[in-house]
């Protein structure tokens, strides 16, 4: 089973494979930071988050050769996640280490000034991506208007705008944000451009709603995905349903394992049919 025996691929190495097709673009990280220090300077090199901070330089550098709003939108992406990333290891990791507190925080700090300073570039944009960063860390309400009338549209089909939409109702209103999930998933044509956050906030969806058995289910699809292990996903903890001391109580691994591969199949190849299930 892909879970048990399977070997990793790193999409990073595909990313790389990808871009080291042109050769007039020198878009690893030494380079970058040789080049252009102030793409990487006010960000620390740090432990925490590493290779999120290392796909957030790569795409300064892309803004910053060719402004466009298409690398304007991915830059807004990976600093969002990168942002949420640090926010996780503010809160769940722990260390004496007061350099590190220190650097960590002012990290995720200068991710959102960074986030600020794009987003006043946006605005008055019709781009329902930019749109969705302006209202949700700028409070626009215009840019309000303008993502949702393309993310709740009837015919709407693009999976990062179900996504988007996703994670605006996973607090009030978890059920809608779960079938929202799936939807995008549905529409997905492979899993190289949907974030393992996204299968987090599932994870997370259902472990806030005790369904310990599906939230174990796309915890294993969430940390395959996990490459550089960014995520704190603690299996064992699902296992034993939330409860930190005791036993496991979880019996049916297998059976779950074998679920997590075929969903882990058919998301891979675009094939995924499955509803969201009614959260209790």
């Amino acid at each position: 089973m892909i879970f048990k025996t399977a070997i990793k691929l790193s999409l990073v190495l595909s990313t790389m494979l990808l871009t080291a097709c042109d050769p007039l673009k020198n878009d690893d990280i030494t380079s970058i930071c040789k080049d252009s220090p102030e793409l990487c300077s006010d960000l620390h090199k740090i432990s925490d988050c590493r290779f999120k901070r290392t796909t957030v330089i790569r795409a300064r550098y892309y803004d910053k050769i060719e402004p466009s709003e298409t690398n304007q939108r991915k830059l807004l992406t990976e600093l969002d996640e990168y942002e949420s990333c640090l926010e996780l290891t503010l809160f769940m990791q722990f260390t004496r280490n007061k350099q590190r507190k220190k650097h960590r925080l002012e990290n995720y700090l200068q991710s959102q000034t960074l986030m600020q300073e794009q987003l006043l570039e946006s605005k008055g944009t019709q781009d329902p991506l930019l749109a969705y960063y302006l209202w949700t860390h700028h409070q626009d309400m215009q840019a309000r208007e303008v993502f949702l009338a393309s993310a709740t549209a009837e015919n709407v089909n693009n999976p990062l705008l179900l996504f988007k939409l996703a994670t605006v109702y996973a607090t009030d209103n978890p059920q809608q944000a779960l079938n929202l999930f799936y939807k995008a998933l549905r529409k997905s044509q492979s899993l190289e451009k949907t974030s393992p956050s996204t299968f987090v906030m599932i994870m997370t969806l259902f472990y806030q709603n005790k369904q310990f058995e599906d939230a174990y289910v796309w915890a294993l699809i969430a940390e395959k995905e996990d490459e550089q292990d960014e995520f704190p996903i603690n299996l064992e903890l699902i296992l034993k349903k939330g409860l930190s001391s005791g036993e496991q109580l979880i019996t049916n691994v297998d059976k779950l394992e074998d679920k997590a591969d075929h969903y882990y199949e058919q998301l891979d190849n675009g094939e995924f049919k499955i509803m969201a299930p009614t959260l209790r």
